[in-house]
C-alpha cells in the first residue's frame, strides 16, 4: 500500500513539476549537457537546429528562434530572439526562461556563460557538417523525448548518406574533382579544412583546393583571382544565403555572374560549365542531405545518375513537415 502511495506521489510530482529523467548528451564543443527530459521549451539560435526540432515535434517545444530560422513557414509565429547565435537577445531569452538553448558555434563564450549561470543549459552544435548531423538529431531526440521520431528521421538521412559514402569511399584520389568553394558574401572568400563546408565537399567525393589555407581562427580565408586561376579547379561551388528564397531564374543569374568573370575565362571549371550554385538552406540541418546529394551528383554524374536530389527533397519535406516543396535550391539541377 505504501509503495502504491509513493508511486502516486511521484506521478503527481512529475505532472506538477514537469520533472523527468535526467538525460546527458555531449555537444560539438565536447561539453556534457544535462537536461530534465523531455525538455518542454527550447530557444533555437540556429536555422539548422530549428528545422530539426520542428521535424521532431512539429515546433511544439520552440519558445523562441533566431531571425534566420525561417522554415517551416509557421516559424513566423515563434518569438524572435536575435538574428543568430552571434547576435542573440540574451535579455529576452532570460525573460522567456527556456529549458534549453540550442546554438551554433558562433555563440560567444560570454553569452553562453550568462545563459548557463542562469541555469539554462546551452547545446552548442555545428550544423553544416555531414559528420555531425546525425549525432545532433539523436541528441535532440533524447533530450526532447522524441527518440522514435529521431530514429525515423536518422534512418531517412542515413540511407542516403550511406549511399554517397558507399559510392565515393573507394575512389582513387585522381578521380576526386578539385573544388573551389566560394562564400556568397565576398568573391574569392573560400573555406579551409577547419571550416564546415570542407567536410561538405570531401564527403561528397571532392578535394577542397583551399584545405591548407587559413587556421582555426580564420576558417574562411580570402584568396585572389590569380590564386584560383593558378589552382585551376575542376569545379566552382558557391553557397548562397540561407536567409533568402530563390527561383530558378534567381539561381541562373547568380551562376551567370560567376561564369562572366573575365579573370576566370581559362579556368577548367568555367570552360567545362562545372560552376554550381546552391542555397544555404540545403547545406545544414535536416536538409543537408539534399545538398550532399546535389554535390555528389555534380562531382560524379555517372556514379549518381540514378539519384534525383529534388525528388529526395520533396519526399523529406512531405514526410517530416507535411508540406509541399516550393522554390529552387540548386543549379544546374543535374550536371
Amino acid at each position: 500500500m505504501r509503495t502504491t502511495f509513493a508511486v502516486l506521489v511521484c506521478i503527481l510530482l512529475l505532472s506538477f513539476t514537469g520533472c523527468g529523467e535526467i538525460v546527458t548528451v555531449v555537444d560539438f564543443a565536447g561539453k556534457s549537457i544535462s537536461a530534465d527530459a523531455p525538455v518542454r521549451s527550447i530557444v533555437s539560435l540556429a536555422a539548422g537546429a530549428s528545422e530539426i526540432i520542428c521535424a521532431l515535434d512539429g515546433g511544439e517545444s520552440l519558445l523562441g528562434r533566431s531571425a534566420n530560422s525561417d522554415y517551416p513557414p509557421y516559424m513566423d509565429t515563434v518569438a524572435t530572439v536575435g538574428k543568430s547565435s552571434f547576435t542573440p537577445d540574451i535579455e529576452l531569452i532570460l525573460e522567456l526562461g527556456p529549458d534549453m538553448v540550442v546554438a551554433d558555434t558562433m555563440i560567444s563564450d560570454s553569452d553562453k556563460k550568462t545563459l548557463e549561470d542562469a541555469g539554462i543549459p546551452v547545446m552548442e552544435e555545428k550544423f553544416i557538417d555531414p559528420l555531425r548531423t546525425i549525432v545532433i538529431m539523436e541528441n535532440l531526440g533524447r533530450v526532447m523525448g522524441k527518440e522514435e521520431r529521431a530514429r525515423e528521421l536518422v534512418g531517412f538521412i542515413k540511407s542516403y548518406r550511406d549511399l554517397i559514402q558507399d559510392r565515393v569511399a573507394t575512389l582513387p584520389e585522381e578521380d576526386l574533382p578539385e573544388v573551389f568553394f566560394e562564400w556568397y558574401a565576398t568573391p574569392y572568400r573560400t573555406v579551409s579544412s577547419s571550416g564546415s563546408y570542407h567536410n561538405f565537399i570531401t564527403f561528397a567525393g571532392g578535394l577542397n583546393v583551399a584545405a591548407d589555407l587559413g587556421n582555426e581562427s580564420n576558417s574562411y580565408p580570402d584568396v585572389s583571382p590569380e590564386w584560383v586561376v593558378d589552382i585551376d579547379p575542376d569545379v566552382i561551388l558557391q553557397s548562397e544565403p540561407s536567409t533568402k528564397s530563390y527561383t530558378k531564374d534567381d539561381l541562373a543569374d547568380l551562376r551567370e555572374r560567376i561564369m562572366k568573370r573575365p579573370e576566370l575565362r581559362s579556368v577548367k571549371a568555367k570552360e567545362s560549365g562545372r560552376v554550381f550554385v546552391m542555397s544555404g538552406k540545403i547545406t545544414s540541418g535536416i536538409r543537408a542531405i539534399v545538398g550532399e546529394l546535389y554535390l555528389a551528383k555534380w562531382l560524379h554524374p555517372r556514379l549518381f545518375e540514378d539519384v534525383d536530389p529534388d525528388a529526395v527533397h520533396r519526399e523529406l519535406i512531405e514526410k517530416f513537415y507535411g508540406l509541399d516543396l516550393e522554390g529552387a535550391y540548386a543549379l544546374p539541377e543535374s550536371s
